[in-house]
Order: C-alpha cells, then structure tokens, then sequence
C-alpha cells in the first residue's frame, strides 16, 4: 500500500462509517482523490465492498514445491567414482518453501500450498512452516506418502555439480482440487507459482481467471517449455536467459535482443519480465516499455541455494507495494544479495529495513 492508502485505512478502521467527504478533510485532500484511492483498495482486495468492509490480512499466495535437501559439500575437488571428504547436512528446502518464507520475513502474510508426506519430515516440517506463521492450511497431507527429497553435491566452491529429486508428490495439486479451493485462490492479493508443478495445473491456474496477478518462476528450462504455450497468461515472469530463449524463440546475442525477448513477452500479454543473466545482473522490462539492465554488485561469491527464490520474494512483495519496475529489481537483487552474503539457504537477515539499506550501501 501507498503511504496515502495506510491513512486511510487507519481511519476507515477507526471509524467504518467514516465518509469519503470525512476522509478528504482529516487528510486535507480533495475528495476526488480520496475516491481514486479507495477505488484502488477496493482493486488490491483491501477493501471488501462499498460499505468499507477492511480485508484485514491480504496475503500472498505461493504454490510449489517443499523439499527435504540432502546436500553434500565437498571440501576439494570432486573426483569422479572416489569417495570425496567433505560435508553432508540435512535441511528444508523446495522452491515454493523458500519463497512463502521470505514472503512472510518481508512482513506480508504469506499462504502456501505444497504437499507434504506423512514421514517424519513431513511432520517437522509442518511445523517448521507454522512456526515461521507460513499458513499452510490449504496443503495436502498425504499420510502413505514420502515428502519429496533431493540430494545434491557441491563442489569445494559452493557450486552445484548435480541434484536429484523425487517430486511426483506435488502432482496431487490438481486442477480438481484447486477448484475445491477457489475462492482461497481468487482472494490473494498476489499468487506466486513454482514452475515445478504439474503443466495441466500450471495452466488450469493461467486460465482461471485474470485476477488476482500471477507472477511465475520458471526455475528451470523444462518448466519453461511447459509454460510457453500460455506464458501469455502470467502477469510477472522470472527466469534466467536460457529459459528466456526457450519462452520466445528468440536468441540471446546482445542486449538489444533482451529487448526484443521483453517486447515479445509484453504483446503476449505479460506486464512484468525479469530475466538473469549470470555474471552480469537483472534485465526488466513492464508494459510501458520501461526497461533496462540492473549490474550485480561484484562479489565474487557463488551462487547460494535459495537466493533466486529470495529475488522473486522480493519481486513479489515490490509488486504488492506498487513499486516500479526499476525498483522492483533493485530490491529483489538486494534481497538476493543479502541471501549471498550470509551465506544460507534461508537467511535470517531478510527483512524489509535491510534490503533498503543494501540497496543504498551498494548503491544498487
């Protein structure tokens, strides 16, 4: 919300029989001005009809994946078909996870479906997410089932040499049971979708209905292919440039052709493009044509699990804040950068104040 529209929530809740006139004079504004804005609470699902019914707790959505991460960290070189020392941890992860619980340190109330089995972890990590205040009320819980689970192996440098993951759970997020659960869908003030799911219930979510927005991450080039056909239906894409080139046809040569990739996204249909380029930053591109290339401040740090999904966190809380799009990818990179410098998969540092400051400090 706008500084403007918090006033007038502040004294809509004081006072719910408050007029409009009543409003324009405590705030010394035109009562014109005060209808636009409640007009555009009224849009975001803020406010509930025109009797200034407050939704008091407009949340995000994210559907996707949760997954118990077997990570084994080598402490030097791989050496194919040897025993190689190093670390191995056990952690929660997923990519649907790890975006509703950024969402939620971003301070918005955060909704997630996933599916978890009925194993031990799927019980710690029912938990886990409730005692991160991630409502997950509107899971599935699938008590003769195994909670989905990858293994990966890092290198001495922290960077991915190969993963494995068994996902066939998720498939049970059907478009028969998003039905059942509609309403819980068509209410959010955003819904974010981890490109992992199913295609028919990727697309079944595309063709509901044109609101509430749909910001997509494609996470992989697979997931890419699965959402060409309908990408056109997703208000916000996030992807790399592979998966770009994939979604468009369109070959990546220069940075003129990132701009022929946004045009084309945008004639489609989609209002917001973000696409990564490794070792170099963020390309965007909405609408109005605005766009441009963010540089990624030079760390010299590997890519940590988790950070990606911490830059469409914040992509999704800039959207529901009605920042720009400049700025929108200036604070999902400065989310994504607190992620690398911590040096976790989920940090704890993620939260509103920091991201603003390493935006400035970075001078992002």
């Amino acid at each position: 919300m706008t500084k403007r529209e918090k006033e007038i929530i502040d004294l809509i809740k004081e006072n719910p029989l408050i007029t409009q006139e009543e409003i324009a004079d405590k705030l010394n504004c035109a009562r014109t001005s005060i209808a636009v804005h409640i007009s555009n609470l009224m849009k975001k699902g803020i406010i509930l009809g025109k009797k200034y019914i407050i939704n008091e707790d407009p949340y995000i959505l994210t559907m996707g994946e949760t997954t118990v991460n077997i990570v084994g960290e080598a402490y030097k070189s791989i050496i194919s078909n040897e025993v190689n020392p190093g670390a191995v941890s056990i952690k929660y992860g997923g990519i649907g996870k790890n975006i509703a619980e950024n969402i939620s340190k971003l301070g918005v109330s955060s909704n997630f479906i996933t599916v978890l089995g009925g194993d031990s972890y799927g019980k710690e990590i029912e938990n886990y997410l409730e005692s991160k205040n991630i409502n997950i009320s509107d899971s599935i819980f699938l008590k003769n089932n195994k909670t989905t689970m990858s293994v990966s192996i890092l290198n001495n440098n922290k960077e991915k040499e190969i993963s494995i993951s068994s996902s066939d759970i998720c498939k049970n997020i059907t478009p028969m049971y998003l039905n059942s659960i509609k309403k819980k869908i068509t209410n959010a003030r955003l819904v974010v979708l981890d490109a992992n799911l199913d295609e028919t219930t990727l697309s079944h979510i595309a063709y509901l209905r044109k609101k509430p927005n749909l910001l997509v991450y494609t996470v992989s080039p697979n997931n890419a292919l699965k959402i060409k056909e309908f990408v056109g239906k997703f208000h916000t894409v996030k992807c790399n440039s592979l998966e770009a080139e994939i979604l468009t046809g369109i070959r990546i040569y220069g940075d003129d052709d990132l701009r022929r990739i946004g045009e084309f996204l945008i004639k489609k249909g989609v209002k917001r493009v973000f696409i990564y380029i490794e070792e170099k930053g963020v390309f965007f591109m909405d609408e109005h044509n605005n766009s441009g290339i963010i540089p990624l401040p030079d760390l010299n740090l590997p890519i940590l699990i988790g950070s990606k999904e911490a830059f469409v966190a914040g992509i999704a809380y800039a959207e529901c804040n009605d920042y720009d799009i400049e700025y929108s990818t200036k604070f999902g990179i400065g989310a994504f950068m607190l992620n690398l410098l911590n040096d976790k998969n989920m940090t704890e540092y993620i939260n509103v104040k920091n991201i603003e400051n390493i935006i400035k400090e970075a001078n992002i």
